[in-house]
């Protein structure tokens, strides 16, 4: 029969069991054993990332790998340092491997140069890169060096700082090649909207005032403008004064003066350089010999090119007015000796019939012979659209080289647009509009 056993008492009983072991039993001794795991170290790291005399955008970091910096137009060229983490790295720059601990220098251009450091570790072939991307300014100059005309004369004498010049030219000048020369290299020029070459921009030079522009952009996009303001005579202007004529050139009036009378009929020749007239109707040609004609409205011709008329009292003397000497005239009008003539203008095709600006008021009405024009516009005036009609629908027209009829306007005060009409290689003509910004 069993006996239930209260649990204070079973509690008891397991207590003195396991005393009861101790002194007789020996429990296994259990050491736990340590695990260390060893992490190896890579070596595709930077410890070090310079350019000399620049600072970063962000100070340097191993775990950054995006930096750039700045320069401005006149550094060429800059000096990269860089170090790797570990003695074993293999670090290139842009393909280029480096040493580590070192600095190389590396040219630049104008605008963005990127540079690609990679850092390989030699014993895992584990690769990194940083990028550096330094910015050079672009150049801002924007002047002339010189400029140089085929015939004529700037006046005053080139500077870079002048930017209007005058030009007088004979009426016998029809053209001119003109060549400006940039400061800088990087710079490029246009004179009436056509790039500059080498060899120059030949112009067609029209009778009167006309003005040549020249515009210089920076490689940064700033403009300058030089305006040549050029002047060709007129043919009236160089004529000069008829030099009076003598001996075989003269005329000899018949009439009352300057003439010995003889007899009702027939004639007497004199000398080799004038003649005598008998009769009241007639007139002996001096010089190589002719005839004698008839009638009441004579003249004695004397040469080719220049005619005597009869009269009383119209004859101008050269010499002494002796009796009985001949006298010479010089005429002037339809049948006078005229000067050296001047060059016949030809008759351009590359002209505009219509010239309009969406807004603006002109100094002077619009002609096809005028080709300079300003225009005043209101301060804020951002764009103007124009509007060229080409008298020949065969002509070209480009505005400020282009084909856009809608310009942006400068910020300062005045704009100057070149309107090019070109008929063919040796027909071109440029209209200059020089918009002013008014007062509000």
């Amino acid at each position: 029969m069993l006996t239930k056993i209260p649990k204070k008492g079973l509690n008891a009983v397991l207590i003195v069991s396991i005393l009861g072991l101790g002194t007789g039993y020996n429990l296994p001794t259990v050491y736990a054993e340590e695990v260390v795991t060893q992490v190896s170290q890579t070596s595709n790291t930077l410890a070090k990332l310079e350019i000399e005399g620049v600072k970063l955008d962000q100070d340097f970091s191993a775990d950054i790998n995006q930096y750039s910096a700045a320069v401005d137009n006149e550094t060429e060229s800059i000096q990269i340092f860089v170090e790797g983490s570990n003695a074993n790295s293999i670090i290139s720059i842009n393909n280029k491997t480096v040493a580590s601990g070192t600095a190389d220098s590396y040219s630049l251009q104008t605008g963005q140069n990127i540079f690609l450091i990679t850092v390989k570790d030699s014993s895992t072939n584990l690769t990194n890169t940083y990028t550096l991307t330094v910015n050079r300014e672009q150049n801002s100059n924007n002047l002339l060096q010189n400029i140089k005309l085929s015939t004529g004369k700037l006046s005053p004498a080139f500077s870079s700082a002048v930017k209007e010049y005058n030009v007088q030219l004979p009426n016998s000048t029809q053209t001119i090649t003109v060549l400006p020369t940039a400061e800088e290299k990087t710079a490029v020029v246009e004179l009436n909207g056509a790039e500059v070459t080498e060899n120059g921009v030949l112009v067609n030079i029209p009778v009167g005032k006309s003005d040549i522009l020249i515009a210089v952009t920076a490689e940064n996009g700033s403009k300058l403008r030089y305006t040549i303001h050029v002047e060709r005579q007129a043919a009236s202007q160089e004529t000069g004064k008829t030099p009076a004529q003598g001996g075989s050139s003269g005329s000899t009036q018949s009439g009352s003066s300057g003439s010995t009378q003889s007899g009702s009929s027939g004639s007497t020749q004199s000398g080799g350089s004038g003649s005598t007239s008998t009769g009241s109707g007639g007139s002996t040609p001096s010089g190589n010999g002719g005839s004698v004609p008839s009638g009441s409205s004579s003249f004695t011709q004397s040469g080719s090119n220049v005619s005597g008329k009869s009269g009383s009292g119209i004859a101008a003397q050269a010499g002494s007015p002796a009796s009985g000497q001949t006298n010479t005239t010089n005429q002037t009008g339809a049948g006078a000796m005229q000067g050296a003539s001047g060059t016949t203008e030809k008759t351009s095709n590359a002209t505009l019939s219509k010239l309009t600006v969406s807004e603006g008021t002109w100094d002077s009405t619009f002609t096809s012979s005028e080709y300079t024009y300003h225009i005043s516009v209101p301060s804020d005036t951002q764009t103007v659209t124009i509007s060229p009609t080409a008298s020949s629908s065969s002509s070209d027209i480009t505005i400020e080289g282009g084909t856009s009829k809608t310009i942006q306007l400068d910020e300062d005060n005045k704009t100057v647009i070149s309107i090019r009409v070109t008929y063919d290689d040796t027909d071109r003509k440029t209209y200059v509009l020089v918009f002013d910004r008014t007062e509000s």
